[in-house]
């Protein structure tokens, strides 16, 4: 009886060592940042409207007129893919996309 308590806490003891073994590795995923550089409200819809790579034209929070940028996971690495993301997060109102964005700025 004691022979099969210890094989039984053996296996569950192995059990909770893998899971947190491979949890331990799994890679945390990171956000991309979108910063907004389009000239209009009407552009923050259109996800060509937005770079990874280029700062927006005016600092952020220097005014409300814009949003700044957008923060997506990690998966929504092309602009074709920001459009589709913005239509399904915000809707296709600019609006409802410059309210919705973490910071906003000036035109």
């Amino acid at each position: 009886m004691l022979k099969k308590f210890n094989l039984g806490l053996a296996a569950l003891v192995l059990g909770f060592g893998l899971t947190i073994t491979t949890s331990a590795f799994k890679s945390a995923k990171a956000d991309i940042q979108w910063n907004f550089v389009g000239t209009q409200l009407s552009d923050a819809t259109d996800g060509h409207k937005y770079s990874t790579t280029m700062s927006p034209p005016t600092s952020c929070n220097s005014g409300t007129a814009a949003p700044c940028y957008l923060t997506t996971p990690e998966t929504i690495d092309t602009q074709e893919k920001l459009t589709q993301y913005i239509e399904d997060t915000y809707g296709s109102n600019a609006a409802d996309v410059r309210d919705g964005a973490p910071a906003k700025r000036a035109l």
